[in-house]
């Protein structure tokens, strides 16, 4: 149990520091790197929780 929590935890930083990189332009390569992991992260998180 405390390593789900510990991931829970983890991913949800990454999904809000994913989501202040967000606020770059949008045209920025940084800004796309950071929509595929955020994508990649929430879909890992929702697998985890069913």
């Amino acid at each position: 149990m405390k390593v789900k929590t510990f991931l829970l935890t983890l991913g949800v930083g990454v999904v809000a520091g994913g989501a202040i990189a967000l606020m770059l332009p949008p045209q920025s390569p940084v800004r796309n790197t950071v929509q595929k992991a955020v994508d990649s992260m929430e879909h890992s998180m929702s697998s985890m929780m069913q």
